[in-house]
């Protein structure tokens, strides 16, 4: 879309609000355990817009709300508010922490990822606010904690509490409609050996060397499933041995983590049993062969104190392109005058627990491209930033503005 085609059904977009709240909010570090300034900024924008009403929940997540006049369906828009930190400085050639717009991008630490999706959402849904005698229902801004350690954790406490019908989640999608994305756990494999002087290694039994030959193994033994989510894979992320530092000492215990990336409809059981079968054929030519393997487990501390946990597996999720979310936002989409691309994440989002776990109907939507995010002189196109806010609010318009109303607006 070009400058002079963004706009929403209930008319153009406040481009300049719009750029001035992604400042804002690019210019206040926000890494994960340290959002509680983002987050009362939020709130603070929110009710300053109009929100009926916008709040911290236990957890630190920010959740406003504009309430139709009439009962209706629940439309949820998320977006995440911390962000990886800032490395390799030195080869940032803009400020991370200056939002600074230079030939038709901004530049900064999360401005894909994603403070500028969540710029859009709280600026480009506000209009709705003028119109709450004409909606069904209610439209929901939520910004959670904690996704860049452990994506649905913290967003699984808005949707319990929210219980929405639709969710939008805002990750770079190029301004398509993704209706899907491969899945992700992260598997633990561990080896047992014996501890022993390094001069005499056959006194011991060295867990490292266990380690290469079942990580061989296990390759040999993992198929992938293919679907339209594209194909299953595996990648060994990290391995460590103890003692550590091992100095003269051939390793007891190695430890080595996986990246599972899954096709929907995998379980935990499908993914961890090629892994049992490489162990059993090690053991089987070794009897003092030892190891194990799980689905790594592990927390998040949250900046208000609370401590949330959980397996660390996030199933894929796939919506038919004919679902009537899917369907509804292409075509609310079209009047809007974008072209709307159908596309499915490569990245994991916080829909692996909305539509993967708590089965609620799920797509993403969100300005910039999954390449620029968490790069040096991470950057985003402003167009796409004001045309996803007219996105967000056709979306919005498409499932909570009545139909006398939405046929007497103007559509562009």
């Amino acid at each position: 879309m070009d400058n002079q085609q963004i706009c929403g059904p209930l008319g153009p977009v406040d481009e300049e609000l719009i750029i001035k709240t992604c400042q804002e909010l690019v210019q206040i570090p926000s890494y994960t355990g340290q959002e509680q300034e983002i987050a009362d900024l939020l709130v603070e924008k929110m009710l300053a817009l109009g929100y009926d009403s916008a709040w911290i929940d236990g957890v630190g997540n920010v959740i406003g709300e504009i309430r139709g006049n009439h009962p209706g369906p629940k439309v949820l828009f998320d977006s995440h508010i911390d962000t990886i930190p800032v490395s390799g400085t030195e080869i940032w050639i803009h400020d991370p922490f200056e939002g600074l717009v230079e030939n038709g991008r901004m530049y900064g630490r999360g401005v894909v990822s994603m403070k500028g999706a969540l710029s859009a959402m709280i600026c480009g849904l506000a209009p709705l606010i003028q119109y709450k005698d004409k909606l069904s229902g209610s439209v929901f801004v939520s910004g959670t904690v904690g996704k860049e350690q452990f994506e649905g954790l913290a967003f699984r406490q808005v949707i319990q509490v929210m219980k929405p019908d639709y969710v939008i989640v805002g990750e770079a999608s190029d301004l398509a409609i993704c209706y899907g994305q491969r899945g992700r756990a992260q598997v633990i494999v561990m080896t047992k050996g014996k501890a022993a002087h390094s001069a005499v290694p056959l006194a011991g039994k060295n867990a490292s060397d266990m380690m290469l030959n079942l990580v061989a193994e296990i390759k040999k033994q993992t198929t992938f499933s293919v679907s339209s989510l594209g194909q299953g894979s595996l990648e060994l992320v990290s391995i460590a041995s103890a003692p550590s530092p091992g100095s003269s000492t051939v390793p007891h215990t190695c430890w080595a983590t996986f990246d599972r990336y899954m096709v929907q409809d995998e379980l935990e059981a499908d993914i961890l049993q090629p892994i049992h079968r490489a162990i059993a054929v090690l053991q089987h030519q070794d009897a003092d062969f030892s190891a194990e393997v799980g689905i790594a487990e592990s927390g998040l501390e949250c900046y208000t104190g609370q401590y949330l946990s959980g397996k660390r597996f996030f199933p894929g999720w796939i919506l038919s392109p004919e679902h009537e979310l899917v369907s509804g936002a292409q075509q609310a989409l079209g009047k809007a005058g974008f072209t709307p691309a159908l596309s499915t994440y490569t990245i994991s989002t916080n829909a692996s627990y909305s539509a993967a776990i708590a089965n609620v109907p799920t797509i993403g939507f969100g300005p910039g491209c999954e390449k620029d995010m968490h790069i040096a002189d991470e950057n985003l196109k402003v167009n796409q930033l004001t045309a996803a806010a007219a996105g967000y609010q056709a979306i919005a318009c498409q499932f909570l503005l009545t139909k006398e109303q939405e046929s007497s607006e103007r559509w562009r």
